[in-house]
């Protein structure tokens, strides 16, 4: 069985971000623009914070965020077609003089609907026919068979950040993922540049 390699998604090859060694699990760095960085916490609040959705979901897109105050970072919601939001990645920001050091990971875990979606067509086709079979065999629920196939798998692979017995267990992110999580944070930065904060329009109209 092929394990997953590891891996490090970086557009800055000759910075030396500081903190790797201390956090192994890292599959994402960038820098971000201090200035950038800053307006986070109240853009994310008035415009993109996930708890904005209500209990009525939202679309793909909106209300993903989450800032994180201590130790500052983010989490990325990412929101399935029914509208409804799946802890997808984070990652936690180390301030350097006018940059911030951004290192991140994709974490998914079993209950999401994104779990499955990195297990090739050649595996996923055959699995829940397994299931069904074995679950008849031992008389128990097919849910059930087919959730412990897919948790090896990933286990095979090395992919799992959590494997306890009894708790859901939890997969790092394919290259792909990562790649995902990148460009949606680029987005992100992008629109808290552009975007007037609620404390600049109260500043523009008095």
């Amino acid at each position: 069985m092929t394990k997953a390699k590891p891996f490090l998604v970086n557009e800055n090859p000759n910075y030396r971000f500081a903190e790797l060694a201390r956090m192994p699990e890292t599959q994402l760095v960038m820098l971000v623009p201090l200035r950038i960085w800053q307006r986070l916490p109240e853009y994310i609040a008035a415009y993109e914070a996930v708890s904005l959705a209500g209990r009525f979901g939202a679309d793909p897109g909106d209300y993903e965020w989450e800032w994180i105050p201590n130790p500052e970072g983010l989490r990325w919601w990412r929101r399935n077609q029914d509208g409804y939001e799946s802890l997808f990645g984070m990652c936690v920001g180390v301030r350097r003089k006018d940059m911030v050091e951004l290192y991140g990971m994709v974490d998914v875990d079993e209950n999401s609907p994104f779990w499955a979606e990195v297990i090739p067509e050649e595996a996923a086709n055959p699995l829940p026919v397994q299931a069904k079979l074995i679950a008849r065999e031992r008389r128990c629920r097919e849910e059930d068979v087919l959730a412990e196939l897919y948790r090896q798998y990933f286990r095979e692979r090395g992919m799992l950040t959590s494997d306890n017995p009894g708790e859901p267990s939890t997969r790092r992110g394919t290259i792909r993922e990562v790649e995902r999580f990148q460009a949606a944070l680029k987005g992100l930065f992008e629109r808290a540049a552009k975007t007037l904060l609620p404390s600049e329009l109260n500043t523009q109209t008095q």
